[in-house]
């Protein structure tokens, strides 16, 4: 058996369940465990079921024998003479080890950020992240607000999706891991190669902080000439009346033409559900600072430096 630890926002599990269709396609039993990371969590929690996604649980007992935190009197015991034996393994760093493909009984913590780790379970993963599924689930209870709306001009223009993610990213203890990546200047390239090659594309501002996106698009179309055509087709997406608006907006990016991403598994996935086989991907050419991130980037993807 092989027991997956479920942890971080959407983008993250989307990872972590994919990495377990891989595992089930080579034979391994997998459970999701979902408890042990939101343990007292107030802002984050268990995702997939807005995808219809159900997953089997381990049994309290199945956790206490991978990891070794029997309460018992003999085992606490043990533990402070001889040291705990668990059965995992903690990713230490970002680049794809394959040779987890090969392990069992084993309890796996990390995120996964790479498509090798589902290499041959795409249409599994495809599937499991339908849309389609996302959308009824908003519709469904009420969710949705003007998503539709938006849907509808996106399906009718040349549309980008951009991923501007501010919020926790500008936090302090944040800079060091994110700061000075996504700048304007990589916004701006990223942009003008698009515009370059669909002169009439439209672009789609999808952001955690609309004030001061609105602010800045606001700024530019005062200045004269050149910043103030650059802002025309831009418009930052407000999805009002929605009350899971991060869900909606997953939706509209993944159903924009391109896609210009933050370092963000967010837009990443958002991007990777994308069905037009002519996308355009741009990403970073950092993903994070001091880490070697090269297999988090897919092969349709086009980097751009900050």
């Amino acid at each position: 058996m092989i027991i997956i630890q479920l942890g971080g926002g959407l983008g993250n599990q989307m990872f972590q369940y994919a990495l377990g269709l891989q595992l089930k396609q080579l034979g391994r039993e997998v459970k999701i465990d979902d408890t042990a990371k939101y343990a007292g969590a107030e802002k984050r929690g268990p995702a997939l079921g807005v995808f219809g996604i159900d997953y089997e649980r381990p049994t309290r007992y199945e956790l206490i024998r991978m990891l070794d935190s029997s309460m018992l009197p003999w085992n606490r015991v043990r533990r402070k003479l001889f040291g705990r034996k668990k059965k995992s393994y903690f990713e230490e760093d970002k680049r794809y080890h394959g040779e987890i493909m090969t392990w069992d009984d084993i309890y796996l913590e990390g995120y996964w950020q790479s498509d090798k780790y589902f290499a041959s379970a795409t249409d599994q993963v495809r599937e499991a992240y339908d849309t389609d599924k996302l959308i009824r689930y908003l519709e469904d209870n009420g969710l949705a607000g003007n998503m539709e709306a938006w849907l509808a001009r996106i399906a009718d223009s040349e549309s980008v999706s951009v991923h501007i993610r501010r919020g926790d990213y500008l936090l302090p203890e944040a800079r060091e891991l994110f700061g000075g990546i996504c700048t304007e200047t990589y916004y701006r390239e990223a942009m003008r190669q698009i515009r370059q090659q669909y002169p009439n594309c439209r672009f789609y501002l999808f952001t955690n902080d609309k004030a001061w996106i609105g602010e800045r698009l606001a700024q530019a179309r005062r200045r004269q000439p050149a910043e103030a055509d650059a802002a025309q087709g831009v418009q930052i997406v407000d999805l009002s009346g929605s009350q899971d608006s991060d869900y909606a907006e997953f939706v509209l990016m993944s159903r924009c033409r391109h896609n210009i991403l933050a370092n963000s598994s967010f837009s990443w996935w958002a991007s990777y559900l994308n069905r037009n086989e002519d996308k355009i991907v741009i990403a970073p050419d950092r993903w994070l600072n001091g880490w070697d991130c090269s297999d988090m980037y897919r092969t349709d993807m086009r980097k751009v430096k900050g």
